[in-house]
């Protein structure tokens, strides 16, 4: 028996009991093997999920940690800029020394004007 096209489905966890199920239509190649093919899939398929959400969570609460700090040094670097520009301020040494400038929001949010999957099709049924 010679096997010409497979029809595999994956059921893959993307965390907090959620899934997601992706599966592919294949033709073998003859020096291909089912075993192979398949293994190649389901690497495909996880692949196509992404990460699961929890280590989407997980980032997120290390970045957002990342972040506070980086919020905290900035807050002390401003306190030590303004106790400078005062005492300089105070001393005469230099009369107009400005505060540290704000940097809040330089940056724009990012919009994601289009997306697209390329390479896929729906398949009713599975």
């Amino acid at each position: 028996m010679k096997i010409k096209q497979i029809h595999a489905h994956f059921l893959i966890s993307i965390g907090d009991y959620s899934n997601e199920r992706i599966g592919f239509t294949v033709e073998l190649d003859d020096e291909e093997t089912v075993e192979q093919v398949i293994k190649s899939l389901r690497a495909e398929a996880i692949k196509a999920v992404g990460p699961k959400a929890n280590e989407l969570y997980d980032a997120r609460s290390i970045l957002q940690r990342e972040y506070y700090a980086l919020e905290k040094k900035i807050a002390k670097a401003r306190d030590d800029w303004d106790a400078t520009a005062e005492f300089l301020k105070t001393q005469g040494i230099k009369p107009d020394a400005s505060p540290m400038p704000q940097f809040n929001n330089l940056l724009a949010a990012v919009k994601v004007e289009e997306e697209s999957v390329t390479e896929a099709e729906m398949v009713d049924g599975f």
